[in-house]
This record gives structure tokens, C-alpha cells and sequence, in this order.
């Protein structure tokens, strides 16, 4: 049977993440060089249809991270603005009517520049809320990747209102890196590591700010444009990756169960059951892979066995133990100290 199509996004993405690392002049990064040594051409960097797979643009980011010896990188590439002036989705961004109306068209148009459901954007009780999930299992340049995503919607805020808005709150999955300092400065609230979820949450007021671009008639022109644009690109990846990107963002303290996956995909069980057979897939099994991939990323990342159980969606760590010895050939406690953590 042939395998899902891989998740991939547009090279406009890589290519604005490396006009933002050549802004920083890193003496020890050449773009050029990334490019090479990741097989990315600058024809397809130049065209606008070429998408790439995810795991490209996260090993190129990992890569400069190890060669600039930069810890923060993600936080200092979202500091330099990079507009695209042939970026439609970011034109209905900036003519929206508010910050919120903007963070929803931004989660609504997501695939223009990426395949998934990175963004999520949901109503609070406090205001609204943005979330990001990177797209596969976690891995270093995820951080960075989030890190920037947040620090890029503040300052979008700010710059599209021109009001100094500060959010009411920061949350990433990764653990807590050993100086915050340049965080606390550029988010300017409460940051939260080791989260469920990486989001971040404005006010209801600050939600409700208009931007000093706002034009109905404009907008209305884009958002045409857009959804044009949206029937052209390739078919989106099969079921089964939607699925593993559901699970992802839920099997912590969530219903993961195969009725709520395909309530969420809004689609009937068996219909769901069927498409993932035709794929060579089932739900059982990306629950299983996802839970095997995470378990082991999670250990590496020294968070503690206890909590790795919940976040994998278990009600009884003794049950992740069994499923972990059947994964790894070890215990959980073995995997951590043959396999240290970083």
C-alpha cells in the first residue's frame, strides 16, 4: 500500500528563516552553505509553489543553532522583520480588522504556508489564545521554532496596532533553558516551560484592538486571493497525518480516543477507519509510534518518568512501563541512563 504524503511547507518559510539568520550576521553561518549541505536549491527557494518537508527546514535550524553556538536563536530571528511583499496570507493578516479577527485568519489560512494544523486559535475566558504545535515528533529546533512563533506574534501585535501590547501569558513545552533573561525582556509576562501546549493568550481587550491597517473592502480583495491560491497547492497529506498532529496536541490530559479523532476531523468513525486502512495506517498504530517516538525524546529531555506517563496520555504508569519495555527493550529508567539527555 503507498504511504501517506510527508508534511511539508512552502519555501517562502525557509526562505524568510534564512534572510532573517543573514539580518543577524553570524560570522559562523553561511545560508549558502545550509543550503547545500540540506539539498535545497535557490530555484526552489525563488518558487513560491516548491514546498519542502518539514523535517528539512527543522534540521537546517538545528544546524545553525550547533554551528553560531547561539542558544536563543529563535528569539533573535524573530527580532528582524521579514515581509514578503508577495505574501498574501500576510496582507490579510495586516488589512484585518483587529488583533483577533487576525490571529484567526492567520490559523484559518495556515496551508499557504504549511501543511497541518500548526495553528490553533480559540476564545478564553480571559480573551483569546494562539496556539502552535511544530509538526512530527518533538525535536530540538522545535523550540526555537516556537520560541519564534511567540516572540513574532508580539511583535506583530504591537507593530499592527502600534499600541504596546503585552500578552497575558507565554507557554512552551520545552523545559526552561538556563538564562531567560532575553525571554522575560521580549515577552514582557509570565512564561511558562514544560506546558501541555506552546500558546500564547492576549486579553480580551487587547483582542479587540484595531490595526492601523484595517480596510474591509482591501481585505475582502486578499482573502479572495488566498482562497484561490488554497485550491491551487497540492493535495493535503493523508489522514493519517492529520491524525498523528491531532493526537500530538492532545494526549496530554485530553480525550484521545479514536471517537474524539474523528469527531475532530469531523468525520463519521468508520469513514476515518477506512481512509487509514487505504493509507497502510491505523489509529492504533500512529497512537502507538507517536507514544513510542515522545517517551523516548521526553527521557532525553530529563523529564521525569512520572510525568512522561501523563503527558503520553496515561491514566496508570505502570501501564506505560509494560508499553515502554515493549518499545525499547528496557525500562524507562535504563533508556535515561544508556542514553543520557541534552
Amino acid at each position: 500500500m503507498s504511504s501517506p504524503a510527508v508534511a511539508s511547507l512552502s519555501t517562502r518559510q525557509v526562505r524568510h528563516a534564512l534572510q532573517a539568520l543573514n539580518g543577524l550576521s553570524l560570522p559562523t553561518v553561511d545560508s549558502e552553505r545550509l543550503c547545500r549541505e540540506f539539498g535545497v536549491s535557490r530555484a526552489e527557494l525563488e518558487d513560491p509553489e516548491v514546498r519542502i518537508p518539514y523535517a528539512t527546514l527543522d534540521a537546517l535550524l538545528e544546524r545553525a543553532v550547533e554551528l553560531s553556538g547561539d542558544d536563543n536563536l529563535g528569539l533573535h530571528m524573530a527580532s528582524l522583520p521579514v515581509v514578503d511583499p508577495d505574501d498574501v496570507g500576510s496582507a490579510v493578516i495586516a488589512t484585518s480588522a483587529n488583533l483577533a479577527e487576525s490571529l484567526e485568519r492567520g490559523a484559518r489560512y495556515q496551508r499557504v504556508w504549511g501543511d497541518g494544523e500548526r495553528l490553533r486559535y480559540e476564545e478564553t475566558p480571559r480573551g483569546v489564545r494562539m496556539r502552535f504545535t511544530p509538526v512530527g515528533a518533538w525535536r530540538p529546533a522545535h523550540r526555537h521554532l516556537a520560541e519564534m512563533a511567540m516572540a513574532q506574534f508580539v511583535q506583530g501585535a504591537r507593530l499592527l496596532t502600534e499600541h504596546d501590547i503585552t500578552p497575558l501569558c507565554v507557554r512552551f513545552v520545552h523545559p526552561e533553558p538556563a538564562d531567560t533573561r532575553e525571554h522575560r525582556e521580549r515577552y514582557g509576562c509570565p512564561i511558562l516551560f514544560n506546558a501541555p501546549a506552546n500558546d500564547i493568550e492576549f486579553s480580551r481587550e487587547d483582542a479587540a484592538r484595531p490595526f492601523v491597517h484595517a480596510d474591509a473592502l482591501v481585505h475582502s480583495i486578499f482573502e479572495r486571493q488566498i482562497q484561490k491560491l488554497l485550491s491551487t497547492l497540492p493535495e493535503e497529506p493523508g489522514v493519517s497525518v492529520r491524525v498523528q498532529a491531532w493526537l500530538q496536541r492532545s494526549l496530554a490530559g485530553g480525550d484521545c480516543s479514536f471517537a474524539a479523532v474523528a469527531r475532530a476531523l469531523h468525520m463519521p468513525a468508520r469513514t476515518l477507519q477506512r481512509r487509514l486502512a487505504a493509507e497502510g495506517q491505523s489509529y492504533a498504530r500512529i497512537l502507538e509510534e507517536l507514544r513510542r517516538q515522545r517517551a523516548a525524546d521526553f527521557l532525553q529531555r530529563r523529564v521525569s518518568i512520572a510525568e512522561v506517563s501523563f503527558l503520553l496520555g496515561y491514566s496508570d504508569p505502570s501501564v506505560f512501563h509494560r508499553a515502554f519495555k515493549r518499545w525499547w527493550g528496557m525500562s524507562p529508567e535504563s533508556f535515561r541512563q544508556r542514553h543520557g539527555g541534552y
